[in-house]
């Protein structure tokens, strides 16, 4: 099965940590060694996931009207949703493994009991991060990451989309995120010259102006790997 980001995961399920979160019994992200002790929390009433590329994008699957809990960490960006299921309104592909089209709302709430919406994106994945800001009352902010599958053949070029509440800075958060991961990357990773100097350059670059309305303003990683379990954490030197 390809990596889509995101799953459903029994809470407490071991197995696969690369490329999917663990979640304990009460619902809560389980910290990796890497993922440092103060984690960012943010909150997120959509999310979609994208594949791009060909004369038109492909909808995976989307959700709205959600609370799903973000965490930044100093290795990942996670994302964890315990009422992802609400009987209905999704838009997904059969290899999602998520449960779709549901029949009911009690039904749904006894089928997803236990579980979990999980997904993470390592910062090695990271091709992108970008914002855009709400332009007026029926806006949201949202944050947008480009990552690569590198579980398909060929690879996939997939674009994760968090709608964010009004009174969260988009901007901020994306320059977070882009922080951490130039962070991450020059301490883990054994980078070439010119990519180490491109990711310290990226970290002293002001702030990207305000895009166009429900445009995005994109800070594009040097190099990034494919998503896949090789990828997911540092390299023996």
């Amino acid at each position: 099965m390809t990596f889509d980001v995101f799953c459903i995961r029994e809470m407490g399920e071991s197995g696969n940590e690369a490329m999917y979160p663990t979640v304990g019994t009460g619902g809560l992200l389980t910290d990796e060694p890497l993922d440092g002790d103060r984690p960012q929390h943010l909150v997120a009433h959509s999310l979609s996931v994208r594949e791009a590329g060909g004369p038109k994008a492909r909808t995976i699957f989307q959700l709205r009207e959600i609370r799903a809990d973000i965490f930044i960490t100093e290795a990942r960006v996670a994302l964890v949703c315990a009422k992802y299921d609400k009987g209905g309104g999704w838009v997904g592909s059969p290899g999602t493994a998520l449960a779709l089209n549901a029949v009911s709302k009690i039904r749904a709430a006894r089928r997803s009991r236990g579980k979990v919406l999980a997904g993470h994106i390592r910062y090695p994945w990271l091709a992108s991060v970008a914002f855009s800001p709400k332009q007026g009352w029926l806006d949201e902010e949202a944050v947008r990451f480009a990552v690569r599958d590198g579980t398909a053949n060929p690879a996939r070029l997939l674009v994760v989309e968090l709608g964010l509440p009004k009174e969260t800075d988009s901007a901020a958060v994306a320059r977070a995120i882009m922080l951490h991961a130039v962070a991450y990357r020059t301490t883990h990773d054994t980078l070439a010259d010119d990519d180490l100097a491109g990711f310290r350059q990226l970290a002293y670059a002001p702030e990207l102006p305000r895009p166009l309305p429900r445009k995005f303003a994109a800070y594009t990683m040097p190099t990034s790997w494919h998503a896949m379990p090789g990828t997911a954490y540092p390299r023996p030197a």
